[in-house]
């Protein structure tokens, strides 16, 4: 499955394998194809930096699974309470 183009920082297109405003494209564009938009707003910053910034520049096949993957890591880890040092 390919998606479209969400634009948000680059309206020359999406990108990869840096961390710059195509590939935060490439990366809101990933996760709203997968998740509803509140969800792709919220992590798709993360994703570009953890996953579509390290992309070869000639590309790569992200599955769905990977994806989901990713996203339940980020959810699972805002669920989990804090746990800080006692002062």
């Amino acid at each position: 499955m390919t998606c479209p183009h969400a634009v948000r920082h680059s309206p020359s297109g999406p990108e990869w394998g840096y961390g710059g405003s195509g590939p935060a494209d490439c990366a809101r564009s990933v996760l709203l194809a997968l998740a509803d938009a509140a969800t792709a707003d919220a992590h798709y910053q993360a994703f570009k930096a953890d996953v579509i910034s390290r992309v070869p520049d000639d590309g790569a096949v992200i599955s769905r699974a990977a994806v989901a993957a990713w996203l339940a890591g980020q959810t699972d880890a805002a669920a989990r309470p804090s746990v800080g040092r006692a002062a």
